[in-house]
């Protein structure tokens, strides 16, 4: 029976942690830089700065 009531109440830590990571995954901005991107537009918070950069400096 213990190991029961322990399961269930690990399983719902489980289930808080999940939402609260969703939650603060939602509150983050969203880092969009498609390589399509003009490059007059600011890529400094993108994942992609390698290639801004390369589109800069090759004037895409």
């Amino acid at each position: 029976m213990k190991a029961l009531i322990a399961f269930i109440v690990m399983a719902l830590a489980i289930l808080t942690l999940i939402e609260i990571n969703e939650r603060i995954k939602a509150k983050r901005p969203k880092k969009d830089c498609p390589q399509t991107k003009p490059a007059a537009e600011d890529c400094s918070g993108c994942e992609l700065m390698e290639v801004c950069e390369k589109e800069k400096k090759t004037g895409r």
